[in-house]
């Protein structure tokens, strides 16, 4: 049986452990029909969407954890549990079981969203609840294709985004085998489904789609598509609401969900923690600690920046984020921030950069540095101006994701200067530009059940 057609079999459109935030039957008992017949049930499947979000494969875990150790800034433990092996030393294959849990896991959610998308219209219910149901379904399939592309391809502006292949778009669940949209026709659909949400989402708070976090979302994908003027306007236009503030602590600001950074964070309850599995247990030395922080990160920070409050040495002599420690008591239990306000200051400075705006950029810069304890930047050369803007990068979203994919968009080798000291699991110190490594490779799984697709080169 295609893939395809096992995924849309096999989906219960319905959430999983979502008894905390709806009171419905339980989702194990419901049928698809059912859970499709009205706007009560529609709800139910779009907490169904949010909850595979949370799975260890995508924000639970992997998707966090892997982009990580696949750069500079923390390291495998030479004694580890043997996870992520395969990332840190860049030895995977085709049939890796964490790339093909992330590709796998992200269609199911694009498939859920469908069925919501392409369904709700028909129902009779009020029209803001259905339009605010279709808004959020709209954006977490932009999301979700937008965070396939991004590993299972180039980078749209380290490629020919019109010829080179992204991944399969999926706008209806039908029996079908798929083939690979170019870069440029996923980011279109992307960018196309955000807009398609304006007019149909209400503010609905931090843990849910809205139109703020539409907005920081659209900035972020043009950040990466070298649309340097959309970003510049969209990551403004979240700015400007006034409704986020950059953090006075940050530490504070990581120990539970809703501080005032926040744009979006997919919320964890205590009673949803993954026991070992949680997210920080894997950075903890409490739990796993099995990635540790390199000297290259450390080295970026200035000694009075309290983003240094985030590492610290544990009694082996090693080094240890404490980003994402114990939320509501439960060691390693994180609710991923997935979008919030320092970020739309770091991309717009970004942004203003690649437009020579350069003293608007180092602007947007000290005003994270400034609640930070970082000295104001001052004197900087126009042509030093970019790599201070990725340096503040680095400093603010270390640890969250975001490390190898600020490398690989701007066509930068990743080199490991901490690499092969003794205390690391060995793997090599770099990874070129040309390297197709920085690339997934399309499941072995879905390779054979599909014939419309095509295998990335090197695999």
């Amino acid at each position: 049986m295609k893939f395809v057609k096992y995924i849309l079999f096999a989906i219960a459109f319905v959430a999983v452990s979502c008894e905390d935030k709806l009171e419905l039957q339980p989702a194990q008992s419901l049928s698809t029909e059912e859970s499709l017949a009205d706007v009560k049930g529609m709800l139910t499947a779009l907490y169904g969407a949010y909850d595979m979000l949370q799975d260890l494969n995508l924000y639970g875990r992997d998707y966090i954890v892997m982009p990580e150790l696949e750069a500079d800034l923390v390291y495998l433990a030479l004694s580890n549990s043997n996870r992520y092996v395969a990332n840190y030393t860049f030895l995977w294959n085709a049939d890796n079981g964490n790339i093909t849990a992330v590709w796998n896991d992200y269609y199911t959610v694009i498939l859920r969203c469908n069925n919501i998308i392409n369904n709700i219209d028909k129902l009779e219910g009020n029209a803001a609840d259905k339009n605010q149901i279709k808004g959020e379904a709209l954006a977490l399939r932009a999301l979700s294709h937008f965070d396939l592309v991004r590993v299972f391809a180039k980078q749209y502006t380290q490629s020919n985004p019109t010829s080179d292949l992204g991944v399969p778009v999926i706008l209806e669940s039908k029996i079908d085998e798929p083939a690979r949209n170019t870069i440029a026709e996923v980011y279109n659909q992307i960018t196309s489904d955000l807009e398609a949400t304006k007019g149909l989402l209400a503010d609905e708070g931090k843990f849910r789609f809205g139109p703020d976090a539409v907005n920081a979302l659209l900035a972020r994908v043009y950040l990466y598509k070298g649309d340097y003027a959309n970003a510049e306007k969209f990551a403004s236009d979240v700015i400007s609401t006034g409704k986020y503030a950059i953090a006075d602590d940050i530490i504070a600001a990581f120990k539970a969900p809703g501080s005032s950074e926040e744009i979006f964070t997919l919320k964890f309850t205590a009673s949803e923690t993954r026991g070992s599995d949680n997210l920080g247990r894997f950075f903890n030395p409490t739990g796993y600690g099995d990635a540790r922080v390199t000297m290259d990160c450390i080295s970026l920070y200035e000694p009075a920046d309290t983003r240094l409050g985030f590492i610290y040495q544990h009694t082996n002599g090693q080094m240890y984020t404490n980003k994402f420690l114990a939320q509501d008591g439960v060691d390693g239990l994180f609710s991923p921030k997935i979008l919030r306000i320092s970020e739309m200051y770091l991309i717009r400075a970004e942004a203003r950069a690649k437009q020579n705006k350069f003293a608007d950029a180092i602007a947007d810069l000290n005003a994270i540095r400034a609640k930070r304890g970082a000295s104001a930047l001052a004197g900087i050369a126009d042509a030093d101006v970019f790599q201070t803007v990725l340096d503040e990068r680095r400093r603010e979203l270390a640890f969250e994701g975001h490390t190898k994919f600020d490398l690989y968009r701007n066509g930068l080798e990743m080199v490991r200067d901490q690499c092969n000291t003794g205390i690391e699991l060995d793997a090599p110190c770099n990874l070129a530009v040309s390297s197709d490594l920085r690339v997934y490779p399309i499941p072995t799984r879905e390779i054979d059940v599909n014939q419309s697709m095509v295998q990335n080169a090197g695999y």
